[in-house]
């Protein structure tokens, strides 16, 4: 009998593609770098303090610079200028501080400064800041968290461009989505046989982030059935959804072609709590808020 496929595969592999081959890809991936996965197992021992995460974060100079580019951002930083790591870290909290070690590893992954490149690091950056936005106007108490879900959102657009065989398959990507105007998930699965949202999960999973992260991670895509989120998580993967959404419609890591799609916002918006009357008023707010931010603080995305 041949082995039975994990659950996370079901419907979201091509007929006659085989899920041991995607999953012997993301066997070849290197580990997360050993001082990024050093600092966010830190940054979950309560007993951690702020001396040791800044001496282990020390250690990669690149990593640190980043982190502190970051960390100076609108939405982490205070009335002053972040200096040094240690005030990071005082300043901004454990928390915050795993999205952003994350933020600055997954930039390191994708240094080739090519345009898909480029694209897909802008929308992770600007889903990741616009889902805390959300999560703030909805006065939701997870709102460090969400960034770093918001973040990794297109890991496995990351993965796919690190590996060499499905990167050169992104200009075929760029030119049906031009031609047909659809989304990156939707090409991805004619193309490879799969999307990035499963690739993603895997490899959050190699890397050791919480259940709760992969599912979002995988789902975050899936069109949503009910009138309402049952639970936290899919509110979590919901707020994921509307964040990418947003930043597409403001042109925020869109390839040429991309569609906006208002309507599953307006859907997207209502389903997460905001009130019906005035649900096309705050996406377009948001959508306006999102564009903003992007303009001014390009330096991050850099």
């Amino acid at each position: 009998m041949g082995e039975a496929t994990p659950q996370e595969f079901e419907g979201r592999v091509a007929r006659g593609k085989d899920w041991r081959e995607i999953v012997a890809m993301v066997g070849d991936l290197p580990p997360m770098p050993n001082v990024a996965s050093k600092a966010i197992q830190m940054v979950e021992n309560p007993d951690t303090t702020a001396r040791e995460l800044t001496d282990v974060l020390a250690k990669d100079t690149a990593l640190a610079a980043r982190v502190l580019k970051i960390a100076n951002s609108a939405m982490f930083s205070r009335q002053r200028e972040i200096t040094t790591l240690s005030q990071a870290i005082m300043m901004i909290g454990f928390k915050a501080l795993k999205g952003i070690v994350v933020a600055a590893t997954l930039r390191q992954m994708s240094k080739s400064s090519g345009q898909i490149e480029r694209l897909v690091w802008e929308n992770s950056m600007a889903t990741a800041m616009c889902s805390s936005s959300v999560a703030k106007r909805l006065k939701k108490r997870y709102v460090d968290e969400i960034f770093l879900l918001g973040l990794l959102h297109s890991l496995g657009q990351v993965v796919l461009l690190f590996n060499p065989e499905t990167s050169r398959e992104y200009k075929k990507i760029l030119a049906l989505i031009k031609e047909r105007n659809v989304d990156f998930a939707t090409v991805e699965q004619e193309v490879f046989g799969f999307a990035h949202p499963l690739i993603g999960a895997l490899v959050a999973k190699k890397w050791n982030f919480s259940a709760e992260t992969c599912q979002v991670i995988l789902h975050y895509k899936d069109a949503i059935e009910s009138a309402r989120p049952s639970s936290e998580s899919e509110e979590k993967i919901a707020i994921v959804q509307f964040a990418d959404l947003l930043s597409h419609a403001g042109g925020i890591g869109s390839p040429e072609g991309y569609p906006v799609q208002l309507e599953t916002l307006h859907s997207l918006g209502r389903y997460i709590g905001f009130d019906e009357k005035d649900v096309a008023k705050i996406v377009d707010e948001l959508i306006e808020e999102t564009k903003g931010q992007f303009q001014k603080e390009r330096h991050v995305y850099d």
